[in-house]
């Protein structure tokens, strides 16, 4: 029970608060598109959220993790402006680089008319990737800060706005094009305030250095790789069943359980990142004891934290969708309940993504997320080949994220001694 109470008083707690909040806003925004918009429309919306994600996920990669652990360990101010400039200098180049290559291929498959009828999506990528910059490069600076409360509001705000594009915009015009202009609306609105808070790290900017530089680099490039290989993980079921005889209805059909998992993974993913710059400190005071320690009792209190919510889908699974989604994705619900399988497995391969990148070891994070990739890929294609439908493409999930737990915490063993067994051992005795 003292553990229990004091992870509640941490600032993962407060992090779980916000992302939930988020979490709750982000299955609204779900609902109401796939309430007002037809399959038809909803699908292709969903590809281009999809394909969207593989850039931002490689800014993130790039980044993100490199910002947090560079100024966790920061001994003197001047040299966290170094760490400021130098990942805000590589976003902007990213970002610069990406709208390139997408102005080159928008040419390319124009000329050629190569799916011309997404020939607008190339346009928004740009755009997007533009107006964003600023407000995701925040969520990351007040994230190392720990600054949980301010990178939740500005969120919060981002969804906000949207879902109040949607009601009054989107409901009219009922288009995809309403969709994405409120989408872009968004996150110019919340980069104006992360510029006008100094949020945005544009003030240090000038302050980048190379030696910072190629450390961001060379971290950065299996941390890209890995949250590439994760967005693809995601992503893969969607492509996979929108290139079959499933089509775009069957990945509207499989998105709705897929949107609730949102429930359990931004929870999730706000343990993760408030973790990290606490286990990079005890890392780089090379206090490796305490660190297993508090990895193993973390781990295990945010699984016992989850799996209700685990529990509750497989239980609620037709009453869940038919709120999410409405009585039109009713059979999404064994969906759902092939996904609660694998919901409460999902803590334990996040944490041993965020161990694996805390000792210095990206390339093994991002070799485990690979696998899981592989497995996916392969279970999809023969699930539908063999069995023909959306259930065969669920099961499979559980597979996956099972492979990425065994091979995490092999590698954990052998690096540091953790043990999958005092994940659950050390939880029990402080419950």
């Amino acid at each position: 029970m003292q553990a229990l109470l004091k992870i509640i008083k941490s600032k993962s707690f407060s992090s779980l608060i916000g992302n939930g909040l988020g979490a709750l806003l982000g299955v609204i925004t779900f609902a109401l598109l796939a309430r007002i918009l037809h399959k038809e429309i909803f699908g292709p919306y969903l590809v281009f959220l999809a394909i969207y994600g593989i850039f931002e996920t490689l800014r993130i990669g790039m980044v993100m993790n490199s910002l947090v652990r560079g100024l966790a360990q920061c001994k003197t101010e001047s040299e966290e402006h170094e760490v400021i400039g130098s990942t805000l200098y590589i976003t902007l180049a990213l970002t610069f680089i990406y709208m390139a290559i997408i102005a080159l291929l928008y040419y390319v498959f124009k000329y050629f008319q190569i799916f011309p009828e997404y020939l607008f999506f190339f346009k928004w990528f740009m755009l997007i990737a533009l107006v964003s910059a600023p407000n995701n490069y925040a969520t990351w600076y007040l994230n190392a800060r720990l600054k949980i409360v301010s990178m939740s509001l500005i969120r919060i705000l981002n969804q906000l706005i949207f879902i109040g594009f949607i009601l009054f915009y989107v409901k009219q015009e009922g288009s995809i094009y309403s969709v994405i202009t409120g989408y872009a609306v968004s996150h110019f609105a919340v980069s104006l305030l992360a510029l006008v808070m100094g949020w945005s790290g544009i003030q240090h900017l000038f302050s980048y250095t190379k030696k910072h530089m190629l450390e961001v680099f060379h971290f950065g490039k299996f941390s890209m790789g890995t949250l590439i290989g994760s967005n693809l993980l995601r992503s893969s079921d969607t492509f996979i069943i929108g290139s079959t005889f499933l089509g775009s209805a069957g990945v509207a059909l499989f998105n709705v359980p897929s949107r609730i998992l949102e429930i359990i993974e931004m929870p999730l993913r706000s343990f993760a990142v408030t973790a990290l710059p606490q286990f990079a400190k005890l890392y780089a005071n090379n206090a490796l004891n305490e660190l297993r320690n508090e990895f193993e009792r973390k781990a295990g209190l945010v699984f016992f934290l989850l799996l209700p919510i685990s529990i509750g889908c497989l239980v609620f699974a037709d009453w869940i969708v038919l709120i999410i989604g409405g009585k039109g994705y009713a059979e999404s619900a064994i969906l759902l309940r092939f996904f609660a399988s694998y919901m409460a497995i999902l803590p334990l391969d996040k944490f041993a993504g965020v161990m694996l990148d805390t000792i210095n070891k990206p390339n093994l994070n991002f070799y485990k997320v690979m696998i899981q990739l592989a497995v996916n890929i392969t279970g999809d294609y023969l699930g539908i080949l063999i069995f023909g439908n959306l259930q065969s493409v669920a099961f499979v999930s559980t597979a996956t994220f099972l492979a990425g737990v065994l091979f995490g915490y092999g590698q954990l063993r052998t690096h540091l001694g953790v043990s999958l067994k005092n994940i659950f051992v050390l939880v029990g005795k402080n419950l």
